[in-house]
Order: structure tokens, then C-alpha cells, then sequence
């Protein structure tokens, strides 16, 4: 009797234990999870302030270093700008014709696998038109096709459109 009563009693401790056992693995994988996408977006916003620092210094090598080598800039009314060297002569003849001064805000971070990234953003700021000095204000919404290359995030893809109405 005496053995019974220490297995029913074992058995009523496994059954009350066990399922918090359980539920503590899951809790624990999904917090080192966490962890990993909290890493992988402060990498991405890295990323981020490093293509905004190129832009506002108008450095376009700094710029294309942020490109994977089969990258692609898609600007609003200009031909896409793809691979490494396109995008160097792309950046130059944009820092020829403006110089910016955008902030990025993130609107959103999507980790679509470990080497793949979307990141949405808002820009704005002031364009400066070089060839008059005119300073226009700038707005704009950016899509970005991030990949990881040798552990860094870099741009896949990139294409934005001014929010602003065209002057009348």
C-alpha cells in the first residue's frame, strides 16, 4: 500500500511539474529569439545611420559600400542604377546636382529569413539644388531590400518617391 501511495505521489508531482518544465523551454527559445531580431534590427538601424551620414556628406563611395555588389537604387524619374559600378557614377551624379540633408525615420522592419530584410522608412529634410543654391524641402518614402553579406546588412534594393505635391 505504502508503494502504491509513493507512486500515485510521484506520479501526481510529475504530472503538476511537468507541464511547467515544458513551458519554460518554449519561454526561454522564444526569448533568446527575441534577443536575436532585437540584435539583427539594431544592426539594420546601423545600417540605416551609416546611409544617411553618406547622403547628408554627399560621400558616394561611402554610399555604395552600403550595396551588396549586385545592388540596385531605383530614384524617381531615372534610370535604375545597378551593380557596384553604375551605382558609384549614379551617387556622383547625384551629389553633383544636390546636396541633401534627410533624417530617416524607420516605419518598419520585417526579418524575412537570416540573409534577407524589407525596411520601410519616412525621410525629411532640405534638398539643396547645387546649380542655383535653392533650398527645396525634402519628404520622401523609401523602400529597402536588405541582404546580410559576411554578416553585415547591406542594400539588396532601394527606390523612394518624394510625399511632396510638384509645385504648381
Amino acid at each position: 500500500m505504502k508503494t502504491q501511495l509513493a507512486v500515485a505521489a510521484v506520479c501526481l508531482a510529475l504530472q503538476v511539474a511537468a507541464p511547467s518544465a515544458l513551458a519554460k523551454e518554449p519561454q526561454a527559445a522564444s526569448a533568446k529569439s527575441h534577443a536575436a531580431d532585437n540584435l539583427q534590427q539594431a544592426q539594420i538601424e546601423q545600417m540605416l545611420n551609416k546611409y544617411e551620414q553618406a547622403l547628408n556628406t554627399s560621400d558616394a563611395t561611402a554610399a555604395v559600400q552600403l550595396y551588396t555588389d549586385d545592388g540596385v537604387f531605383m530614384a524617381p524619374e531615372n534610370p535604375q542604377a545597378v551593380g557596384t559600378e553604375v551605382l558609384r557614377q549614379a551617387y556622383a551624379g547625384v551629389f553633383q546636382a544636390i546636396a541633401i540633408k534627410l533624417k530617416f525615420q524607420i516605419v518598419e522592419t520585417k526579418l524575412l529569413s537570416p540573409e534577407w530584410a524589407m525596411l520601410r522608412t519616412t525621410s525629411t529634410g532640405t534638398v539643396k539644388i547645387l546649380a542655383n543654391g535653392a533650398e527645396v524641402p525634402g519628404s520622401n518614402q523609401e523602400l529597402f531590400v536588405l541582404r546580410k553579406v559576411n554578416g553585415q546588412w547591406k542594400i539588396a534594393r532601394y527606390a523612394f518617391n518624394s510625399v511632396l505635391r510638384p509645385a504648381k
